[in-house]
């Protein structure tokens, strides 16, 4: 049997996790890195703290073929440098598969974060019985991943995927991205808190206030009172829903996937986001590569981000 090693780097920690080759984790762990420390010391301890787990895991180290990671931020895969991670400036510039390989001794390769997470799913989840798939994950923001062909689409300047930045109005929202009307203004989660808080909506009768968190309206808190029978989150989540279905009608015109798979915690709504997203997407989309299209919910849950580091070695070496 043969293992990967998956390793999840943060902007306040990092896990480490080994899988098989049937991507069942065998052993994982966190840890906690300082942002202020060089970008040497940092590579140092993640190397460090991946010798640990191996060492925990009493594997056979000859059996441990290579080293994923996944990061967030700008970077280059074929030369594994980190360009651009915002919460952790001091790893700008960094060439860390280079550096983990010689410490490790081991292969290393390095992907954006919702890349892996889109690999993971593609080997070991909801999206392992298809070639051609879209993920997406939704949460704060709202990435995505492409694969096309069983091989992961990286674009001309490794940005492809960039989901989230899909202007759906061009005189809609102002996005921190310079754009307007990009769908994570919409579908991200300060897009579905603000349709709930919408002036229009003062006076609606909602039990919202069961389900705050620390007094605050959170996409979580809106889900919870639409499992509930809440009938003004039930309708936020339906309109969350169809924005996105909208979205992802360009994306099946344009891409003709087998599958798209949601992650991220805002998909943890269900059928409540997810069956408007795939009415919609059927009702906008070229009817001929809309016809078999499915979407579902990522299967690997918070394990997505080791799981899809790991599997960045299974698409490299094998």
């Amino acid at each position: 049997m043969n293992y990967y090693v998956g390793i999840d780097f943060g902007g306040t920690g990092i896990k480490v996790g080994i899988i098989n080759e049937d991507g069942e984790i065998q052993i994982k762990d966190s840890f906690v890195t300082d942002p202020q420390k060089s970008g040497e010391e940092i590579v140092k301890y993640i190397a460090e703290c991946t010798q640990k787990v191996i060492k925990d895991s009493k594997l056979p180290e000859a059996n441990i073929l290579g080293v994923g990671i996944g990061s967030p931020g700008l970077l280059n895969p074929e030369t594994g440098q980190l360009k651009v991670v915002v919460n952790v400036p001091n790893m700008n510039g960094i060439y860390i598969t280079k550096q983990l390989s010689e410490i490790l001794g081991k292969p290393a390769f390095l992907d954006n974060d919702v890349n892996t997470m889109s690999l993971g799913e593609f080997y070991y989840g909801a999206g392992k019985a298809y070639q051609h798939i879209i993920a997406m994950t939704l949460g704060t923001g709202v990435g995505g991943g492409i694969i096309l062909n069983g091989e992961l689409y990286r674009g001309a300047s490794f940005t492809a995927g960039e989901l989230g930045h899909m202007s759906i109005s061009r005189d809609g929202k102002y996005c921190p991205c310079g754009n307007y009307g990009c769908l994570e203004r919409y579908v991200g989660r300060d897009g579905i808190v603000e349709r709930f808080m919408n002036p229009k909506n003062k006076g609606f009768e909602t039990s919202i206030d069961k389900y705050l968190e620390d007094g605050e309206v959170t996409p979580k808190a809106i889900s919870l009172a639409a499992a509930d029978g809440d009938k003004l989150s039930i309708q936020v989540l339906r309109e969350t829903g169809e924005i996105l279905g909208f979205a992802l009608a360009t994306l099946v015109n344009a891409l003709n996937p087998e599958a798209i798979i949601i992650g991220g915690g805002i998909s943890n709504a269900g059928d409540l986001i997810l069956g408007p997203a795939s009415e919609t997407m059927h009702r906008f989309a070229y009817a001929i590569p809309a016809k078999d299209v499915e979407i579902h919910k990522a299967e690997l849950g918070n394990d997505a981000g080791l799981v899809g580091a790991a599997s960045l070695v299974v698409a490299n070496l094998t």
